[in-house]
């Protein structure tokens, strides 16, 4: 039996169902919760699933919230050489089934996809079997499960102008990167301005699994400020399973650190923060121009394609935030760029102002409107 029947036989009737497919880190899934949210707040009769894999962080995000989720076994095919791709491209077939079989049961009359190797599976079969299909690509430069998607879904929806070159023969919308609605309502009702008690509040944070080089070397360019860090609040997100030591390193620290192994209340956090230091993920990079917060972006090089130093020169060269190299990140030029920016709290509110000016108006809710004129083009 073809593809095309085995989807004519579980779609007798047309669904408002939409799938959200992929994740494996919080920049890929935070915009599909984002634009999930905007979808059902506009049409409650639409049921958004996600699908990902039990390694990814939706296994533990998802199912604190109202979507359903449902796990598959997609084998990562990145890392470790050629053993790994050995590997995976044994265990992709079972991972084909799986995604015809959660295909028949849901019935979704939309697929979109969110990035990450979870998302591949699940939107190839629902393109080959029929059924609409979008992606959502958050970085300047697409990974590489979106990139091979290009060639079969509808539509994109991309963050950056530069993401369009990857997708040459497929309809490319520039929107921005979704954020969570709890982060845009928080960031709508907050201004940036120092505190005027003298204090400046450092959010440090490397994503939702931490950055090596935050952990273990912003303590010492921070510990390095002397007593120029007596003002100074600290709030360090490590990552799951990444504190180990990180709190004696801070032992000479002139300021007030606290650790955390991971922030649930971002939208508290960034309102709370004035100045962000960080990776350029591109969600992180939209949530920091949401509130419009001035950072220093620290691009991680453990990417694929070096994606994240593209994102932060999208921002950085319009003004909208510094950039540090990873492996300056304990350096001397490190101490004194952190320094000057927290001795001329001027030069934040420089840099905030010129962040905010890049913030999009709401690309969760663009992206919402034109799947739901998908669906009712669909059912109609």
């Amino acid at each position: 039996m073809g593809l095309s029947n085995i989807w004519q036989q579980q779609t007798d009737d047309e669904s408002t169902r939409v799938v959200m497919a992929g994740g494996g880190t919080g920049g890929h899934l935070f915009p599909g919760i984002a634009v999930a949210e905007e979808l059902e707040a506009r049409d409650p009769t639409i049921e958004v699933h996600f699908v990902g894999t039990e390694r990814g962080i939706e296994s533990r995000i998802i199912p604190e919230t109202s979507f359903p989720f449902h796990a598959m076994d997609v084998p990562p095919l990145k890392g470790d050489g050629w053993r790994r791709w050995l590997e995976g491209g044994v265990q992709l077939p079972r991972s084909g089934f799986q995604a015809l079989s959660l295909l028949r049961r849901l019935g979704p009359g939309l697929v979109v996809s969110l990035g990450g190797y979870a998302a591949g599976p699940l939107t190839l079969a629902a393109s080959v079997s029929g059924s609409p299909t979008a992606l959502m690509e958050q970085n300047a430069h697409p990974g590489m499960t979106n990139r091979a998607l290009g060639n079969f879904v509808d539509r994109a929806f991309v963050a950056f102008d530069e993401s369009c070159q990857s997708f040459d023969d497929t309809p490319c919308e520039v929107v921005g990167n979704p954020v969570r609605r709890s982060i845009r309502k928080a960031a709508d009702n907050h201004e940036y301005v120092p505190s005027d008690d003298g204090v400046i509040r450092v959010l440090v944070t490397g994503g939702s699994g931490g950055a090596q080089s935050l952990n273990r070397e912003l303590p010492e360019a921070l510990c390095a400020l002397g007593d120029g860090a007596a003002s100074l609040k600290v709030r360090h997100q490590y990552g799951e399973g990444r504190g180990d030591g990180l709190e004696e390193a801070y032992e000479s620290f002139a300021g007030e650190v606290t650790c955390v192994e991971f922030i649930d209340g971002m939208a508290e956090a960034y309102a709370w923060c004035d100045l962000v230091i960080c990776r350029a993920g591109a969600t992180t990079i939209a949530e920091v121009l949401t509130f419009g917060l001035p950072a220093i972006f620290v691009p991680s090089p453990n990417v694929t394609d070096d994606h994240q130093t593209r994102n932060a020169r999208e921002v950085t060269e319009a003004g909208a935030g510094l950039m540090l190299e990873d492996d300056q990140v304990g350096s001397p030029r490190s101490t004194r760029l952190i320094s000057g920016l927290v001795q001329n709290p001027s030069s934040l509110t420089n840099i905030a102002a010129k962040t905010r000016q890049m913030r999009r108006n709401n690309p969760a809710e663009a992206i919402a409107e034109s799947l739901l004129g998908d669906l009712i083009e669909r059912v109609a």
